[in-house]
């Protein structure tokens, strides 16, 4: 697949999840795929990949996902996301707060035959912590 044909694949696996089209989410995934995320850890293959998405939505059950940029080099694409919802369900063995949330996240994924084979969702995890007041840090002073 050419890079623009790996940026459309991405952006349609974004659609599908604001869609809540899991079965057209899970279709583009490889048996083989191998995914990481600070939540989740470590899963495999199309059902842990849709297990992963299963858990986030349960959480964050309205969580609506914009693409920002999405840059492609082979069969990689990255893409750079800006992620809103409520917590309305148990997300990370954490009960619902009922607060909205605003997530900055990029998501890396390999592709190989039209498949998702590889991918690492880095996000702004302590953001989305502190949002939903389970997590506080002091304030970082400015240097003199």
């Amino acid at each position: 697949m050419s890079e623009q044909d790996n940026i459309q694949f991405a952006e349609k696996q974004f659609a599908a999840l604001n869609a809540r089209d899991l079965d057209a989410y899970a279709s583009r995934i490889d048996d083989a795929y191998v995914g990481q995320s600070e939540t989740a850890g470590v899963f495999q293959g199309r059902e842990g990949a849709r297990k992963n998405i299963e858990m986030i939505l349960a959480g964050f059950p309205d969580l609506q996902i914009e693409i920002e940029e999405v840059i492609a080099s082979g069969d990689s694409v990255a893409v750079r996301t800006r992620s809103t919802g409520t917590h309305k369900g148990s997300f990370a063995g954490i009960a619902p707060t009922g607060k909205s949330v605003v997530v900055h996240g990029c998501s890396v994924m390999e592709i190989r035959n039209g498949k998702a084979v590889k991918g690492r969702l880095y996000s702004d995890t302590a953001s989305l912590l502190m949002q939903i007041g389970v997590l506080s840090l002091p304030k970082a002073s400015a240097a003199s």
